[in-house]
């Protein structure tokens, strides 16, 4: 009960945090595309997805591995931190040395001073960040995320409404917010009080490489499947097409984000669960977890066409063509993370690897072979494509570590109501796509239901000890 409680409670600070920055940076979108035109957003979309790209290889992914070994418990946090530090100083290092290579891009180098800055910053906070989490201090962790939106928020509208920068605002924007909160979190923590040189393990080393270094080319592999078609679209069609994508993709990504904000919790949580108790908690979890994506994803595709013509500027309205295979790959996405999850409790990051690169070949073919000729449509299929064979490839291969029911028949049913909604959309009609948007839920009623009264229950219960204390006992 308790593990439920705090699982609950964690969810809960972290959707509030959530929710106000995506809300924040998503109603900010008719700001974004008044002060940038479709080339710039397309710019700075794949300087931020070359960031990206960059991260795992400079990071070597120590700040998932310090999360890992430090919220699993019986681990040193100094030998863990100093080994730690000393990892990042060694990809850092080899970044600043292989900076000047960017020169074989003629966009990259132009913005080479913004790339290399939006990667150690982002680095920093996050990996202050992670020893919040994995110290379970959510309510901070939390608290830091928020500031680190409002600031970029408030730093953007300066830069690109005040001093007119171009796509180069965008970035500073970031970058100025990372490295603000990065000091503030160095404050906070002081982490110098757990480093030592003396504290540097080369046995601890070599265990952070082990589970580290496999989720080097996972974190790669799924750049691929998500941004790479960018540079495709970039190469066949310009930055206008790119533009558009890019703006089309933030709004399915709403649905991967407030998903993802669970994932954090529930792998803080299932670390913690018993061996033997695995299993079934994973089975409740998804079974629930299921019918919210698929609500989520009907939901994506019944408000989209009027929710580009609302918050987007006039220029950027072709881009609701790309959003209903985009928020189909967006529900097999956030699924597959949370199967990708069994993984990281059972520290079988080469699996993950393995199933990753199911989708990105795939996602790079269908790429090669349709961005040419359909552009933007071709590369929204390509992703959808590569997000659903992970999916199903997951399934699969989680069985052997976890069984648990995977509600094959009821999400296949729903899966086809969302299919012919988003067909309906992509033909404009947006009308007729509400009726298979609202039933695509329906063959998950019990678990809805079964969803509401816990709900309402943890609420009751808040409410109840709330009373308590206001009356002193």
């Amino acid at each position: 009960m308790k593990k439920q409680d705090t699982l609950f409670s964690n969810t809960v600070i972290l959707g509030a945090a959530a929710v106000l920055s995506k809300a924040t940076v998503f109603f900010l979108m008719p700001f974004y595309t008044a002060y940038l035109t479709p080339a710039d957003f397309g710019t700075a979309d794949v300087l931020v997805g070359t960031a990206l790209l960059l991260l795992p290889f400079v990071s070597l992914n120590v700040p998932e591995a310090i999360f890992r070994f430090l919220a699993g418990g019986g681990c040193g946090k100094k030998e863990f931190f100093s080994s730690g530090v000393f990892l990042l100083t060694v990809g850092i290092s080899a970044f600043f040395i292989l900076i000047p290579l960017t020169a074989y891009s003629s966009l990259l180098f132009a913005y080479r001073g913004y790339l290399f800055f939006y990667v150690i910053a982002s680095l920093s906070r996050s990996f202050l960040a992670h020893i919040l989490r994995a110290e379970g201090n959510y309510m901070l962790y939390a608290a830091q995320q928020v500031l680190c939106t409002l600031l970029t928020v408030l730093l953007q509208i300066f830069l690109l409404a005040v001093l007119r920068k171009d796509a180069s605002g965008y970035l500073l924007g970031v970058i100025l917010a990372d490295a603000t909160v990065f000091f503030c979190l160095l404050l906070f923590l002081r982490p110098w009080r757990y480093f030592s040189v003396f504290d540097i393990r080369w046995a601890i080393i070599k265990k952070i490489l082990r589970y580290s270094l496999p989720l080097m080319p996972t974190a790669v592999l799924w750049w691929v499947t998500a941004v790479s078609e960018r540079y495709i679209l970039l190469h066949y069609h310009g930055t206008q097409v790119t533009g558009l994508y890019a703006a089309a993709s933030r709004i399915p990504t709403v649905l991967t984000f407030l998903i993802g904000v669970f994932l954090e919790a529930w792998q803080y949580a299932a670390i913690g669960t018993r061996e033997q108790a695995r299993a079934p908690r994973y089975g409740h979890i998804y079974s629930l977890l299921l019918p919210v994506a698929i609500m989520g994803a009907a939901s994506v595709l019944s408000i989209a066409y009027p929710l580009v013509l609302l918050i987007y500027a006039p220029e950027y309205s072709g881009a609701v063509a790309f959003i209903p295979f985009l928020t189909l790959a967006a529900l097999f996405s956030a699924l597959s993370s949370f199967l990708g999850s069994i993984y990281v409790v059972k520290l079988k990051t080469v699996a993950s690897l393995l199933t990753a690169l199911c989708g990105a070949l795939l996602n790079v073919a269908f790429n090669i072979l349709l961005i040419p000729r359909f552009g933007g449509i071709g590369a929204a299929f390509a992703t959808l494509i590569a997000y659903f064979t992970v999916f199903c490839v997951r399934i699969l291969h989680s069985r052997r570590h976890l069984r648990f029911s995977h509600h094959i028949v009821k999400f296949t049913v729903s899966v086809l109501f969302l299919w012919l909604a988003a067909f309906a959309v992509m033909r404009e009609g947006y009308l007729i796509a509400l009726l298979p948007a609202i039933f695509s839920p329906l063959p998950f009623s019990l678990e809805i239901w079964e969803g509401i009264s816990l709900l309402l229950e943890k609420l009751t219960d808040i409410r109840k000890k709330r009373q308590k204390r206001t009356r002193g006992y």
